[in-house]
């Protein structure tokens, strides 16, 4: 491999591994979830979206198990009877699949 090459490889996985979001970064990302989804709803469900998405949000993340790949992590997150799985890679979350328990 020329120098050139491995000193672009070598930056890539630099910035991946930089920007592989922490558990915070997720429980912010499960937070605004939670507030979009209640302000499509009544102004109830928005006031308690409003009022309980932090702690909602905090109760999924601490019960959710985060595989570090240095590169990228996996979150796997039970949310009633639903089982979430997202992909955080570049400061960025992608949910990679949705089932029900």
């Amino acid at each position: 491999m020329k120098p050139t090459s491995t000193i672009v490889v070598l930056s890539i996985m630099g910035l991946l591994a930089f920007t592989n979001p922490k558990l915070d970064s997720y429980e912010q990302h499960i937070h605004q979830i939670i507030t979009q989804e209640a302000n499509k709803r009544d102004d109830v469900t928005r006031t308690l979206g409003t009022l309980f998405g932090g702690v909602a949000s905090s109760f999924i993340a601490s019960s959710t198990v985060r595989n570090n790949y240095v590169l990228f992590s996996t979150y796997d997150s039970d949310l009633g009877n639903q089982h979430l799985k997202f992909v955080g890679i570049l400061g960025n979350f992608f949910q990679i699949s949705q089932s029900h328990n």
